[in-house]
């Protein structure tokens, strides 16, 4: 949820490339162009400044964070009325969509004109109640992404502020579903910090909000 595995490859071609200029010199310039090549702030200098990796363990963070655990909550409440809105909407449109397909079966030689008027009404009926759940997925869907876009501002927020106190320069997710990380020094280990901020930003937020 916190990082993509193209992060990881970005970061490690970053520190790649970055070395190969520092090491050909910062006053280099390209043999085709004649342009000056810029070499990052890190790599600039006579020594190179250590890369600061930290990583945050997303299991815990989504186990811990109260914000994913409330917001996780809300949405399953609106999963659980949207499914009750489309039973109800359902209603007589499924024993109508029930009855038709039935007689259809009981009446294999009808004549073809019924047969035909029989097959675009259960045809039309067939769109409506797709159309009925469609509406609710399409709005669970946008409520998810919302939530989804919430939780990652949030966390970069806060992420970037402890990285800039702390020196950190990159901070990378370990996360069973997305195993960007294959191991990790635990002195590097920076999930307690993290959760104990977000989860006190967000208390914050909430003791704001009340009367």
């Amino acid at each position: 949820m916190l990082s993509k595995i193209s992060l990881s490859i970005s970061l490690l071609l970053a520190i790649a490339v970055g070395y190969l200029l520092w090491n050909s010199s910062a006053n280099s310039t390209s043999s085709h162009t004649n342009e000056t090549v810029k070499v990052a702030p890190a790599f600039q200098g006579d020594s190179v400044k250590a890369t600061v990796v930290a990583f945050v363990n997303g299991d815990s963070l989504n186990e811990k964070y109260r914000f994913i655990a409330e917001k996780s909550k809300d949405l399953e409440v609106k999963m659980k009325a949207a499914e009750e809105r489309v039973q109800k909407a359902y209603g007589s449109r499924q024993k109508d969509y029930n009855d038709m397909i039935q007689y259809a079966q009981e009446h294999p030689d009808m004549p073809e004109t019924e047969a035909r008027a029989l097959e675009e009404n259960i045809a039309a009926l067939q769109a409506e109640l797709d159309g009925i759940q469609q509406r609710e997925v399409g709005a669970l869907k946008k409520k998810d992404i919302e939530l989804q876009e919430q939780l990652m501002k949030r966390i970069n927020t806060f992420l970037k502020k402890y990285s800039e106190e702390r020196g950190i320069d990159y901070v990378i997710n370990k996360q069973s579903e997305f195993q960007v990380l294959l191991y990790g020094n635990d002195a590097y280990d920076i999930t307690s910090e993290v959760i104990a901020g977000l989860n006190a930003e967000y208390e914050a937020e909430l003791l704001q909000k009340k009367p």
